[in-house]
């Protein structure tokens, strides 16, 4: 028996008193795909499909945090347990890649030049050996804050 798509959905925001125009990009969500009953399933930051993704365009100093759920939910109350490891996100700027703990807030700094940034992130859902099959998601919330210009 297989369990059948979970997906994670990215919701972003921005706030802070910005000269430039900053531009956060939610460009794809976390995954997991079709789970087998008491598999975990680990989806890693660096994952070009899985993993979910966005953008920021701008200049400034910027603190990313996450709201990260504790289980992907089924309509019917079923629930999978999430784990986020301490190297579960990434910021890349310029092909410089930094892995970070997405429990904890991080900072980056966008400079002309240097004025996008990708931030990843992946995880792992734990399914129990009788998880019931079905449809399983949870929400994610990204802010984004630009504290420094």
């Amino acid at each position: 028996m297989r369990i059948a798509l979970a997906a994670l959905a990215v919701f972003c925001a921005t706030a802070g008193a910005a000269r430039a125009q900053v531009l956060v990009i939610p460009e794809r969500d976390l995954a997991f795909g079709l789970l087998t009953p008491g598999s975990p399933t680990t989806v890693a930051p660096a994952d070009v499909i899985r993993s979910a993704q966005l953008r920021v365009e701008g200049r400034g100093t910027f603190q990313v945090s996450f709201q990260l759920p504790s289980s992907l939910t089924s309509v019917t109350g079923q629930q999978i347990p999430l784990v986020f490891g301490a190297a579960a996100a990434t910021v890349t700027i310029r092909r410089r890649v930094t892995a970070f703990d997405p429990v904890m807030t991080t900072s980056f700094r966008l400079t002309p030049g240097n004025d996008e940034a990708v931030i990843n992130l992946g995880g792992e859902a734990l399914p129990s050996p009788g998880q019931t099959a079905g449809s399983y998601t949870a929400t994610i919330v990204v802010m984004i804050i630009q504290t420094g210009t």
